[in-house]
Formats: C-alpha cells, sequence, structure tokens
C-alpha cells in the first residue's frame, strides 16, 4: 500500500496501487460525509454493522502524526483505513443522505471512467461535479427555507386556533369588532344576524371583495369545520379592516340622524 497514487481528486482523493486496484481513505470520506460521530467510533460501528472484512474490503493502515494546535507534532500516529472503491461506495450510500449519494454518484464516475478506458477529461468532470454540488446546495437551501416557512405557518394558525374561544380581554378588536355590529343592530332596529349581512356588503363593497368565499376557501384550506367572520378577520390578521369597516357604517348611521335632527 505504499505505492499509491492519486487517480481522481474532484469531490475526495481516489487512490490507485501498482496492481490497478482502486482506493479511498475512509477518514478522508468521514470528514466530507460530515458525520456527527468521531471517526474512530464511526468507522468501528460501519465495520461490524455491514461485515466489512479485513485485506478484502479495508486494510488499516498508519496515518500521519496527529499535530498539536500550533502544528507540532506531538508523536502519535493515528489509525486509518483503506477501503476497495465499491466498499467506499456502501459506505458513502448507508449514510442515506444527499452527501453521501452524491459521492457514491461520483466513485461510479471514476470507476466508470477506468473502466472503459475512456476517461472524461478532468475539466469535464469538475464542471459535472461542480453543477451537482451546486444543485445540491440550492434544492437543500430550497428545503430549509420551506420547511421553516411551513413550521412557522403551522405554530400561528395552531396558536390561534386554539386561543379563539380563550379570548376575554376587554377592548380586544375581536370583542370590539362583536360589540360594534351588536350597536348597529341596535341602532337599525335588524337582528343581530342581519346586522352582519349589512357589514360583509359594506365589507366587500369597500375592498372589493367576497368575504363569505374567502372564508369558506379558508375552511376548506385547513379543513375546519366551521369559522365565523370575526374568527377569520383574527386568524388573518384582517380585525383592524374589519373595525373600520363596522367604524364607518356606525358613524354614517350616526351622522344620518344628527342631520335629521
Amino acid at each position: 500500500m505504499n505505492n499509491l497514487k492519486i487517480i481522481a481528486d474532484e469531490m475526495l482523493p481516489v487512490y490507485e496501487n501498482e496492481h490497478g486496484e482502486r482506493f479511498i481513505n475512509a477518514r478522508e470520506l468521514h470528514e466530507k460525509l460530515m458525520v456527527g460521530k468521531d471517526f474512530s467510533t464511526w468507522i468501528k460501528l460501519r465495520i461490524e454493522q455491514y461485515d466489512f472484512t479485513e485485506d478484502e474490503d479495508f486494510s488499516p493502515i498508519l496515518g500521519n502524526s496527529a499535530k498539536s494546535t500550533f502544528g507540532a507534532n506531538v508523536g502519535r500516529q493515528r489509525k486509518d483505513y483503506l477501503f476497495t472503491l465499491d466498499a467506499g461506495k456502501e459506505l458513502a450510500m448507508v449514510e442515506n443522505n444527499e452527501m453521501g449519494r452524491a459521492i457514491r454518484k461520483y466513485f461510479i464516475e471514476v470507476e466508470k471512467r477506468f473502466r472503459q478506458k475512456q476517461p472524461q477529461s478532468i475539466e469535464d468532470l469538475i464542471i459535472m461535479q461542480a453543477q451537482s454540488m451546486k444543485e445540491l446546495r440550492e434544492k437543500q437551501a430550497k428545503i430549509e427555507q420551506q420547511n421553516t416557512l411551513l413550521i412557522e405557518q403551522q405554530n400561528t394558525l395552531k396558536h390561534r386556533v386554539d386561543n379563539l374561544d380563550r379570548i376575554d380581554t376587554i377592548g380586544d378588536l375581536q370583542q370590539r369588532l362583536n360589540g360594534m355590529i351588536r350597536r348597529y343592530a341596535q341602532q337599525e332596529g335588524v337582528n343581530f344576524s342581519k346586522a352582519w349581512k349589512e357589514f360583509r356588503n359594506a365589507y366587500n363593497t369597500a375592498f372589493n371583495t367576497n368575504l363569505t368565499a374567502k372564508i369558506n376557501n379558508y375552511i376548506d384550506k385547513h379543513g375546519l369545520k366551521s369559522l365565523t367572520a370575526p374568527q377569520y378577520f383574527s386568524l388573518t390578521n384582517g380585525l383592524e379592516d374589519a373595525v373600520r369597516v363596522a367604524d364607518k357604517m356606525l358613524n354614517n348611521k350616526e351622522e344620518a340622524q344628527c342631520h335629521l335632527g
């Protein structure tokens, strides 16, 4: 194992001996995979779990001397492992993550290149791997962003739904809206249901929308059994707009009464 040469080094080094056998350094693979466990624990566990055989799948070797923080040798040698390329593919695959799959694909490409004896140019392989890594990073960033947004939305919705029937603070906008519609009903001499109907018409006119359709769409989207207009406004941060519409209804009525008086 002393006459190894590097035959590919796009993602991590792939070595070849004088017999044309190809290997990877398990410690270098471990670093690239960004495994949570320390190398010694990780490699021993993998050897035991997947029945890797010494001198067939891997060979222990002595690595470089360990160094202190300041770069000086401290006189200890570490134990490394050379794995065959096939065993290296398995090591990468069992991590079951995007990086492991990308590295396994890289090993396959290297193996294919040498098996066919029509190697791709290093430049082509570098471009391919760079593009693959870029796409991987973009995909991971997008997934993380979507997951974060989804969690925030779910937490916000859950908090609001859980607290719909617990609000009893004086002056709360939802209570204020109900009180304004009740006051409007008294002024107009109509029942509460009729007052809400007139509020919906006023709201639709003010915002050029269909409040009933929006509430029904929200119920369907979130799988709710029912939802009142004040609850809908509370969940969608629309209470302030609703209160303004109700206030305008009341003010217009009071102004009309003043003119008549």
